[in-house]
């Protein structure tokens, strides 16, 4: 797992999101579509992950939660993919248990994502 360079309470790796930029050479239409995709995968997978936290489905967790971490990591989103590692970890180690306050603190993350993308990359231009 990577080390956070997010400071608390912070949703975004602003160092991240400075890269993205520059690889995009602050294409907004490019960035938006970074973000549209990182959406999308979300929305068609977390619904999925919580399912199977319902039903204790250890080895699908470990793989949705590993694939949703890496998607979060590439947008800058390095809590949210800390949050994917703990329910990679807890599928991994076949632990369903209190699962659903890392999964609320995931839906709370998603609520601010298009908002502040679009703050900080504005902030970029």
């Amino acid at each position: 797992m990577e080390l956070s360079q997010t400071p608390q309470n912070a949703l975004f790796n602003k160092e991240k999101l400075a890269e993205l930029h520059q690889i995009a050479s602050g294409n907004k239409d490019f960035l938006r579509k970074i973000a549209d995709t990182y959406v999308r995968q979300f929305d068609a997978k977390f619904p999925e992950l919580k399912r199977m936290v319902r039903e204790q489905n250890h080895g699908q967790i470990e793989q949705l939660a590993h694939l949703l971490k890496g998607a979060s990591y590439s947008v800058g989103l390095d809590e949210t993919a800390a949050r994917f590692h703990r329910l990679e970890l807890a599928g991994e180690m076949n632990e369903t248990s209190n699962l659903e306050p890392i999964l609320d603190e995931i839906e709370a993350d998603m609520r601010r994502f298009n908002h502040e993308w679009d703050a900080h990359l504005t902030e970029l231009s």
